[in-house]
């Protein structure tokens, strides 16, 4: 026992390629879609592994359902012996409280593995690589002794603008039927949204008309502004559209229109028609 403790104090215990994580207050259901996600292998980049939920005191990183209130007492807890363990939040909305590494929503394997990564854990060796931090290497599916490389995580990201939690929910769950989209993030407010493309070049943003503080038409026309969002898609979301709603839209650059209750149909034409533009817009 003294040394496991020892071992789960000592960061010298990691090697080049080994990340032991352990998970608290999920359902057997998601336990098994985070374990599908550790098993995949990635060139020159971090292996995760799942630790012992006897020995969770020798993990290096604890991921926490915050929507559990168990979990969060057991974070607490554990945390109070073992301090140097980083913990990742997992949960469906917004935190209550303020978290470094947070993933909300859906569990997408490029989303979960990409936040894994950024965590800092203090004596790991990061293993070399070219690859851009925001994008995670290439997964390689891993079958007996045989390696078979599957095609590179590069989808899409999504920026959400909306102040109903609802709608955000809505457009998450048709988001994630389009297998491009790699990452969804979230905004309440046009200021929020102006914020997050500050710090991350999304592909295309969907942005609610009317919200607090400035308004859709307004975030629009302060994204189209900036030249990493020139071209990139807007597509305003509002639960009515007149024709002048609509020439407010063009004058402020939103690429087209989406209207609230968001139905799967209409959503589905309208991301055929977005992805297949930006597609385009790979080639040469």
């Amino acid at each position: 026992m003294i040394q496991n403790e020892l071992r789960s104090e000592n960061p010298s215990h990691h090697n080049r390629s080994s990340v032991q994580i352990a998970l608290s207050g999920f359902e057997a259901a998601d336990e098994d879609k985070f374990m599908r996600f550790f098993q995949l292998t990635r060139p020159d980049r971090r292996k995760y592994i799942a630790a012992n939920s006897a020995n969770k005191q020798e993990s290096d990183i604890l991921m926490v359902n915050y929507d559990n209130p168990a979990a969060l007492q057991e974070k607490a807890e554990l945390l109070a012996s073992h301090p140097h363990i980083q913990v990742v939040a997992v949960s469906r909305g917004p935190l209550a409280e303020a978290t470094n590494h947070h993933i909300r929503g859906l569990l997408f394997a490029a989303r979960v593995l990409t936040t894994l990564d950024k965590v800092s854990i203090p004596g790991h060796i990061e293993p070399n690589t070219d690859y851009p931090e925001e994008m995670p290497a290439p997964f390689v599916q891993t079958t007996g002794t045989a390696t078979m490389p599957a095609a590179p995580i590069n989808g899409y990201r999504a920026l959400v603008v909306d102040d109903s939690s609802a709608i955000q929910k809505s457009l998450e769950l048709n988001l994630a039927t389009l297998p491009q989209i790699a990452s969804i993030d979230f905004a309440d407010n046009g200021e929020s949204a102006l914020e997050k493309a500050e710090m991350q070049q999304y592909d295309l943003i969907f942005l609610d008309v009317m919200m607090p503080g400035i308004d859709g038409y307004e975030t629009c026309t302060h994204l189209r502004k900036k030249p990493a969002y020139k071209k990139t898609p807007i597509i305003m979301v509002s639960g009515k559209t007149s024709p002048l709603d609509e020439v407010k839209g063009v004058i402020a650059g939103c690429t087209t229109y989406l209207t609230k209750p968001v139905q799967a149909e209409a959503f589905q034409k309208l991301g055929t028609r977005v992805l297949t533009w930006l597609e385009q817009q790979k080639t040469p």
